[in-house]
């Protein structure tokens, strides 16, 4: 596949929306064609960027003077992502306004704003749709271990969409026409006709209310089928490049050390973790900071008895976080204070910092 999955999960707090935001102002600065979808349901992804406003069909939020690179950025809301697959699909008639009148889709849409990690991956799959010349796309996923949904899910809805109710579902739709019997093709004409019928008499009755959403929503569902299948695909290639954030706290540490566990059990070894906001081994190896550990003469008070005591237990923090993350690949990234400020730099400094993300 030509366009690059990048796929960042971490705990809350550990600057995750940044850095995918970085890496993705990184490669659009080097003429790459990015999208950077966040399905964090929180949308920090404004903040990071400092715009205004995103929505989830992909706008383009910055573009080159020479047209050779741009970013696209996304905010996942998937009722509404649900409500464009079926006005994409063209049903015919009042179908539509039908089926979002429907009160049993209203409470699917609902069920499905909860599941975003669980569904997330049809749109990932629907990017490359729309914008087939992407280079790379971003995932910048919701805080916690539950993300890693995000990436094994797939395997089990696909294992749901795959089952014998399916295959039912898709011959009564309509699927397989060319191998339907005479008297097939002549019962699944009737029992459609007669489930419509009903379902428009017996609005009280849930199973008939269910058939009818499913005749107006089949096309929908066996594309959403495909799209998984993609996602699936996508998520296993080997050029995907999985970035598990922590930052020196004990809570983001035991996060990314059991994402980094869970994706190994799933056949899934290639991911890295990145140590945000570190203060580097090559600091506390520098002698003059070394120098600093060994003085203890200093009054209670003084700073730089409270600077040294501040490095030293700096120093242990680290050692301990990086004797925890085992033998992970972890790349550390110190803090960049022109993050924090507003103004024409910011884009600059997501580029620098972004340049250090890329593999």
């Amino acid at each position: 596949m030509k366009t690059r999955l990048h796929i960042f999960l971490g705990a809350g707090g550990v600057g995750k929306t940044t850095l995918s935001a970085s890496l993705a102002i990184h490669l659009a600065f080097q003429g790459r064609r990015v999208g950077l979808l966040s399905i964090d349901p929180a949308k920090r992804l404004k903040t990071a960027l400092g715009a205004d406003h995103i929505d989830e069909s992909g706008q383009i939020f910055w573009k080159s003077e020479t047209g050779d690179g741009e970013l696209r950025a996304a905010v996942l809301s998937l009722p509404d992502s649900l409500r464009r697959w079926i006005r994409d699909e063209g049903l015919e008639g009042d179908h539509e306004q039908r089926l979002f009148e429907h009160p049993l889709f209203q409470t699917v849409a609902e069920k499905i704003a909860s599941a975003t990690e669980t569904l997330a991956p049809i749109r990932m799959a629907e990017w490359i749709e729309q914008f087939p010349d992407t280079d790379d796309l971003i995932i910048d996923t919701a805080p916690g271990l539950h993300a890693v949904d995000f990436l094994i899910r797939p395997e089990r809805l696909l294992a749901f969409f795959d089952s014998k109710i399916l295959e039912w579902l898709k011959w009564f739709a309509g699927g397989d026409e060319a191998n339907a019997g005479f008297m097939q093709r002549i019962f699944r004409s009737g029992a459609k006709s007669i489930l419509q019928a009903l379902g428009k008499v017996g609005g009280e009755n849930i199973l008939l209310s269910l058939g009818e959403l499913l005749l107006m929503m089949d096309r929908v569902m066996f594309r959403m089928v495909d799209r998984l299948e993609e996602a699936r695909r996508w998520i296993r290639d080997p050029a995907t490049d999985v970035v598990l954030v922590c930052s020196p706290r004990d809570d983001a540490v035991s996060v990314a050390a059991e994402l980094a566990r869970i994706l190994a059990d799933n056949d899934m070894k290639d991911s890295r973790i990145v140590l945000n906001r570190s203060i580097s081994e090559a600091f506390f190896a520098d002698e003059q900071v070394r120098s600093l550990f060994a003085k203890t003469n200093f009054p209670a008070t003084d700073f730089d008895a409270l600077f040294c005591q501040y490095l030293q237990s700096a120093s242990t923090i680290r050692e301990s976080v990086m004797k925890r993350l085992g033998e992970n690949t972890v790349t550390e990234l110190p803090v960049l204070a022109g993050l924090e400020q507003a103004g024409e730099l910011r884009l600059e400094e997501l580029d620098r910092l972004g340049s250090r993300l890329r593999r």
